[in-house]
């Protein structure tokens, strides 16, 4: 069976992405960034509570127009997402 998942690209463009059939969720409860001229490298962990040492979960490497546009992406979402269900409240 195979997966797809549709996005759309800066031109508002329709795209479809293939989601390979292995690919699973991680839980990540750390991360670091790091930056240099050319790329902006974002590492997610998970650390199991009181331990000393964690395992790398996954690795991102982006542009850094890419990373920006991400980063408005993000915030923007969480904002919305975090603002709704705070009405209610």
């Amino acid at each position: 069976m195979e997966n797809n998942l549709n996005m759309e690209n800066n031109n508002s463009t329709p795209i479809s992405v293939t989601i390979p059939p292995e690919t699973r969720p991680s839980f990540s409860n750390a991360t670091q960034v790091t930056v240099s001229d050319d790329a902006v490298v974002i590492q997610f962990a998970y650390l199991r509570p009181h331990a000393t040492a964690g395992q790398l979960i996954g690795e991102i490497v982006m542009s850094p127009k890419h990373a920006i546009d991400f980063s408005k992406a993000l915030d923007a979402t969480i904002k919305q997402h975090f603002t709704r269900h705070l009405e209610g409240a």
